[in-house]
């Protein structure tokens, strides 16, 4: 997928945002997963991933929608992964 990047136009966060936008819609939570996790890797935020589910919901979209409880789940195993066991951030 990275082909269709052209020259490199986008930052990767960008890219896979789009991406969790895309997957949003298609009901494929395999794809959905990786690619809100690859996000959470390149940088983006918990709020940033869930506004690019929401984005195709916000436009007409309503099949969307149904990606927030993987998303949230995901973002919150992300959350208590960085964490020590102490329950204070790493």
């Amino acid at each position: 997928m990275k082909e269709a990047n052209l020259g490199g136009a986008l930052d990767d966060k960008t890219r896979l945002l789009i991406l969790v936008g895309i997957f949003s819609t298609t009901r494929d939570p395999g794809a959905l997963r990786h690619f809100v996790g690859e996000a959470l890797k390149a940088g983006a935020s918990k709020r940033e991933v869930e506004a690019a589910a929401l984005l195709p919901f916000s436009i007409g979209v309503s099949s969307a929608e149904l990606s927030i409880p993987l998303i949230l789940d995901v973002t919150n195993s992300s959350n208590k992964a960085e964490r020590s066991p102490s329950g204070r951030s790493a």
